[in-house]
């Protein structure tokens, strides 16, 4: 028993390189994991910090175009109107009385003047 014992401290002795599989002499998969899980945090903190300047540069397009928008109307308004009096045959829209020359045809009255209104007046 006892040369078994002597055996066994030899060979424990001798061989102090042997390691058991379950210890590693790299790093450990605990830390491997932190190490990518922080990798991952930074990259998806980099994208939302992109995405939030996309979403501002988008917001401030999509303003000014609604900006432009109402300037071109304003704008489109007040050219028609300057123009309306100069064409030939008159405003594009109605008058207050007149189409084309004509009187408003109204329902129940006549025509004065003597003249026939048409639907296509």
């Amino acid at each position: 028993m006892k040369h078994y014992l002597l055996l066994i401290l030899c060979l424990l002795l001798c061989a102090p390189a042997a390691n058991a599989g379950w210890f590693s002499n790299g790093p450990s998969e605990l830390e491997m994991a932190q190490e990518r899980i922080l990798n991952l945090e930074n990259q998806m903190s980099a994208q939302v910090i992109a995405i939030n300047r996309w979403q501002i540069a988008t917001g401030s397009l999509a303003v000014a175009c609604v900006i432009l928008l109402v300037i071109g109307t304003a704008l489109g308004a007040k050219t028609r109107k300057h123009y309306d009096g100069s064409r030939r045959l008159g405003a594009t829209s109605p008058a207050k009385s007149a189409l084309n020359g004509r009187k408003l045809h109204v329902v129940g009255k006549e025509a004065d003047d003597g003249l026939q209104t048409s639907l296509a007046a």
